[in-house]
């Protein structure tokens, strides 16, 4: 097997779009949201790579990435709160799955309910921990 025929993993994942839910593409560098904004949709990486980032005092700080499967931009629709950070694509190709906040409380609202509290009380603590 050649090195280019090797399995390095999943590059791209496939995901079913139920209603109320849309693919996204975005190019090299394009901002899919900035810190601060009002969050209204989550995001599933479905091809490419996320940059999530913060700003202090005029300089851009890289959080982490988001690889294929991951999810990002969940907080602010739990907690209704803004964007804590900025999610920008890497690469030629990057695309995910926007779920809506309609979705995204249909899921939560039908999981167990202390899976809930336990959402509810995470996000608490995560938040002040990130905050300016």
């Amino acid at each position: 097997m050649s090195d280019d025929e090797k399995d390095e993993g999943p590059t791209k994942l496939r995901a079913r779009i139920a209603a109320g839910s849309r693919k996204g593409t975005y190019k090299d560098g394009e901002f899919i949201f900035r810190e601060g904004e009002s969050g209204d949709t989550a995001f599933v990486l479905l091809d490419g790579m996320v940059q999530i980032s913060r700003h202090d005092d005029g300089k851009t700080i890289p959080i982490g990435i988001v690889n294929v499967g991951g999810i990002f931009g969940e907080m602010a629709l739990i907690d209704d709160g803004e964007r804590m950070a900025s999610a920008q694509a890497v690469g030629v190709s990057t695309e995910a799955l926007v779920i809506s906040r309609r979705v995204f409380e249909e899921k939560l609202e039908s999981a167990d309910p202390f899976l809930r509290a336990l959402i509810g009380i995470l996000t608490k603590r995560v938040r002040p921990m990130v905050s300016k």
